[in-house]
């Protein structure tokens, strides 16, 4: 009667097991952004924010723009390379550099390892740029499929 209880509640257990998606964090942008471009670096760049939060980084990070001096950095698209497990999460950034005199579009790769999110381009004949900020993972959770 016991191992029919116990095989009972272990089997349910699996049933409820088996519905339920892991969704990972939701994520929140704080603390001041640093951003460079050519030989211009600031450690609180005018930083507008699409959102605070969100559940990826393109949610979070997609139509933000960054000011230093008169050059301004809009980041307009964001892919993630495959996830390897215990490395930092890695991907590239699109982003537009442009002031009166210029307009570039660049491709940053990026890495995002305990916290800090880094973005970086140094090409030769273009535009240097970087920026780096922190992301925190808040509210983990699972749900259950429909």
């Amino acid at each position: 009667m016991l191992k029919t209880i116990f095989f009972l509640l272990f089997t349910s257990s699996l049933m409820f097991g088996a519905n339920l998606k892991a969704n990972g964090c939701d994520l929140s942008q704080v603390g001041d952004v640093e951003f460079s471009v050519g030989a211009k670096t600031t450690k609180k760049a005018d930083y507008k924010a699409i959102a605070p939060s969100g559940k990826n980084f393109r949610s979070i990070l997609v139509g933000s723009t960054m000011r230093v001096d008169d050059f301004t950095l809009k980041i307009v698209d964001i892919k993630a390379n495959k996830r390897v497990k215990r490395k930092a999460r890695t991907g590239t950034v699109s982003a537009v550099v442009y002031n009166d005199a210029i307009r570039e579009n660049i491709k940053m790769p990026y890495s995002y390892d305990k916290g800090l999110f880094v973005a970086e381009v140094k090409q030769k004949d273009g535009i240097n740029a970087s920026f780096a900020l922190q992301i925190k993972a808040l509210l983990c959770h699972v749900t259950k499929d429909k």
